[in-house]
């Protein structure tokens, strides 16, 4: 075992994290691929409601994009926004597909993420109720909370994607061609029974008019 093995062997022991030194390139980018396309459409309609914001109000030239891009979250959205991230990871963690290796980090990820998620529904509900007087800081916690579920979703996509067998193409259509093996053995069988029967049948009825 080389050097960069036994390093890689030890920090992937490490909490939380240790799941990111047993992938290769190709799987890393492949997360990272899928995590951006979620990412994007996930803050498509903060973005559109910010546009909309912007056609209404140029005239008045009051405020930039940007500002009306940050009152489309400013008043709890992000909790909620936080709770949609985070919820998919709960069934990633939890559920073990067929041939899949267990979740590593399972426990505390799954622990962490409920967490968070009791947290936002109790400060939305909190908040909507009127009850919080330091609106900033529910603001800018939130904000965090989204940016802590921005990275338990990539590593639940990472960390499933590595948990998963290698399939290749011959195992993907094993299925399918024993199918079709099954069927012609059955369909074979079958036709043999039908033309053994026919002569039996033929060579009775063949005695019997010989009798």
């Amino acid at each position: 075992m080389t050097r960069s093995e036994e390093v890689r062997m030890h920090m992937s022991r490490t909490w939380l994290i240790g799941g990111l030194f047993r992938c290769n390139l190709t799987t890393f980018l492949s997360a990272l691929y899928e995590f951006s396309y979620l990412v994007a459409w996930s803050v498509l309609p903060f973005i559109l409601g910010a546009l909309v914001l912007y056609v209404i109000k140029e005239a008045s030239g009051s405020k930039d994009f940007f500002v009306l891009a940050e009152d489309t979250f400013r008043n709890g959205e992000l909790l909620v926004f936080t709770i949609s991230m985070l919820a998919p990871i709960l069934y990633l963690t939890l559920h073990d597909p067929e041939q899949a290796e267990p979740f590593p980090h399972k426990l505390l990820i799954s622990t962490t993420v409920s967490l968070i998620i009791v947290t936002c529904a109790a400060l939305f509900a909190v908040m909507k109720a009127g009850g919080i007087k330091d609106v900033k800081f529910v603001y800018q916690f939130s904000l965090f909370l989204t940016l802590a579920a921005f990275a338990f979703r990539f590593l639940a996509i990472l960390y499933h994607k590595l948990r998963m067998p290698s399939v290749n193409e011959r195992e993907l259509r094993a299925p399918q061609d024993n199918f079709v093996d099954d069927f012609r053995s059955m369909v074979e069988s079958e036709l043999r029974t039908d033309q053994a029967s026919f002569v039996d049948a033929f060579q009775n009825n063949l005695g019997g008019e010989r009798a």
